[in-house]
């Protein structure tokens, strides 16, 4: 029913033809392509710093005999749902050529440059005798094959590079989705909003409830059981990282229409609910996967990155820099921490003492995973990205992007 607004698809070439849909009132805001966020480039930057803090938390250990690191991961943990926003917020627009031109882009932008740096990771960790600590062969020179790579490679995109297997579909889904989502109107996307926001709510009740078995309420887990059998938090397809995919583009859409009352509204609950978030988790609170919470600190983080101001042309040249170096950034950083880490004894120290060395550890890693994605892929990643775009006939094979989005 979503696909009769005057589209056509024409299957047999892939061509899609966007006739005689217009632009809602207020949802172009970005569409420009040539056009950059620095607000979005400064998330996207601060973003990525948290995805390497998350898989730096467990070198922390106890502080002061206080073990924190829970509730510290819950914190940086925003990290998943804000980059999944931002990749809907940039894919779920408008086909500029034919279905395949985008199907072998996404090929070029998002498979190339992991299987580049599967080989390069596994060079590395092959090198450096790090395949034992992956559960694989710790004899370096007998793991280094075919099959051990293929062994690494499941091991790692399974594993610390998750997110791009878990992506793939939604970016696969993403000209469909733009068809159907544009078919309502305002009016229409703004109640499903509410609606969404109202199961959101409906899911952190769910959770409390569930976590009063935390403190010997042997019976609130099967209430909420019932509860959410009986009225789930979740409406399909839009549950899970692909709500929040979704969320890209009604933030897109909607977001610039928004009252100076509602963003301040949201920048306030998606804070409230980022630390509550967390301290649930380091309490032993029970919350879903994703977190219904983060559907709100999502959004403040998306406010609070659009009143957030870049200032001087070196400062917006180096945050535009770092975000389209993300998601090499994204590739590297797990050999990063694991390299910086491996350096370093912080059960040597304690109090602030440990807590400064982590976080000047955790930056370093940050560091050396920016200065890896530079350089590879200026001298490395690029230069294959553009070999493949001419072998396959892709439009405008000349101007590759290294982002995922």
């Amino acid at each position: 029913m979503f696909l009769t607004s005057g589209m056509s698809f024409k299957m047999g070439s892939g061509r899609y033809l966007a006739g005689s849909i217009e632009r809602h009132e207020g949802g172009d805001v970005g569409a420009d392509a040539g056009e950059r966020d620095v607000g979005l480039d400064l998330l996207r930057s601060v973003a990525m710093f948290a995805v390497v803090a998350v898989h730096a938390v467990p070198y922390l250990g106890a502080v002061c005999g206080a073990d924190v690191t829970e509730g510290l991961a819950k914190l940086f943990l925003l990290c998943d749902p804000v980059f999944f926003v931002l990749s809907g917020y940039f894919a779920i627009r408008p086909l500029k050529g034919t279905l395949r031109d985008y199907y072998l882009g996404k090929f070029v932008t998002v498979v190339a440059p992991i299987i580049v740096y599967s080989v390069v990771a596994y060079a590395f960790a092959a090198r450096f005798g790090y395949l034992g600590a992956l559960g694989l062969d710790g004899d370096a020179s007998s793991a280094v094959s075919p099959a051990g790579y293929l062994a690494f490679a499941s091991s790692i995109i399974s594993g610390a590079w998750w997110f791009v297997p878990v992506l793939t579909p939604m970016l696969l889904g993403a000209p469909f989705l733009f068809v159907m989502l544009e078919a309502l109107s305002d009016s229409q996307l703004r109640l499903l909003v509410k609606v969404v926001t109202a199961l959101s709510l409906w899911g952190v009740a769910c959770d409390l409830v569930a976590s009063l078995s935390t403190f010997g309420v042997t019976w609130a887990a099967d209430l909420s059981s019932v509860l959410l059998h009986l009225m789930p938090a979740r409406m399909e397809p839009l549950f899970g990282y692909p709500l929040f995919f979704c969320m890209g583009y009604a933030l897109r859409r909607l977001g610039p229409a928004a009252s100076g009352e509602a963003r301040n509204r949201a920048l306030l609950l998606g804070l409230l609910f980022w630390v509550g978030d967390a301290l649930l988790a380091q309490f032993g609170f029970e919350r879903s996967n994703p977190s219904h919470l983060w559907v709100f600190s999502t959004v403040g983080a998306f406010v609070l990155a659009a009143r957030v101001h870049v200032r001087g042309s070196l400062a917006t040249r180096f945050t535009e820099w770092t975000s389209r170096r993300s998601y090499s950034i994204y590739l590297f950083q797990a050999a990063a921490v694991l390299l910086v880490f491996g350096r370093i004894d912080l059960s040597a120290f304690d109090g602030a003492a440990r807590v400064c060395l982590w976080l000047t550890a955790t930056f370093a890693s940050y560091v050396l995973s920016w200065c890896a994605a530079s350089v590879l892929d200026t001298v490395l990643l690029t230069p294959i990205q553009r070999r493949i775009s001419r072998a396959l006939g892709i439009a405008g094979a000349r101007k590759v992007s290294t982002e995922a989005n």
